[in-house]
């Protein structure tokens, strides 16, 4: 019981962790640019994606981000060492993570590129 408890534990710090991030860097590229961003729709994923990423998923597993997740994508990432802080900074500029996650653009590992930037939802299906 107590190891449930810590794990518990440990994910709610880790969410925790994670919504921060998430809504900094949102704020950094409004700051930056005026860009624009959803901190509310990437915080409702928060909670779901911290227990995917950190407690439920197994390497072949895999993931479509929608991209109003995609700070809660990058800032997971950053936590597990796939993701730098210079591209958290830049998220939505030149150089920094994507608003879109992208296969192509981004440096953490992203499963499929959704929005306009992919095939969407059309592609989960086939890849599985």
């Amino acid at each position: 019981m107590a190891k449930a408890t810590r794990d518990l534990k440990t994910l709610l710090r880790l969410e925790r962790k994670t919504l921060w991030l998430a809504c900094w860097m949102t704020d950094q590229a409004n700051r930056r640019e005026k860009v624009g961003g959803h901190q509310a729709s990437s915080a409702s994923m928060v909670s779901l994606m911290t227990a995917l990423y950190f407690d439920v998923l197994r390497p072949q597993d895999r993931v479509a981000v929608k991209p109003h997740a995609s700070p809660v994508f990058h800032a997971i990432q950053y936590l597990m060492g796939n993701q730098t802080l210079e591209k958290l900074q830049n998220f939505r500029g030149y150089n920094g993570a994507q608003s879109y996650p992208s296969r192509t653009k981004d440096v953490d590992d992203v499963d499929f590129s959704m929005g306009s930037v992919g095939l969407g939802v059309g592609i989960t299906p086939f890849a599985s």
